[in-house]
């Protein structure tokens, strides 16, 4: 997880904003962590259930992610 800018810690924080680009370290209640680079789509909600390891338990977590800079509508 070195490449992570920071760590979210989804029993304090359930409905982070990501910035575009932006990779993030997810800890669960477990203590397991995950990590993930939002360079998709931009503007819209991710359910983190499904981008999570198996077993992660994340299952009401949204990650909100921001605008792409480059993108200009």
């Amino acid at each position: 997880m070195s490449s992570a800018a920071r760590v979210v810690d989804l029993a304090q924080a359930p409905r982070p904003n990501i910035a575009y680009g932006e990779t993030v370290a997810f800890r669960g209640d477990a203590g397991q962590q995950f990590a993930w680079t939002f360079n998709g789509l931009d503007r819209r909600g991710v359910d983190l259930a499904k981008i999570a390891p198996p077993g992660f338990g994340a299952k009401s977590a949204i990650a909100y992610v921001g605008r792409d800079p480059s993108n200009r509508r």
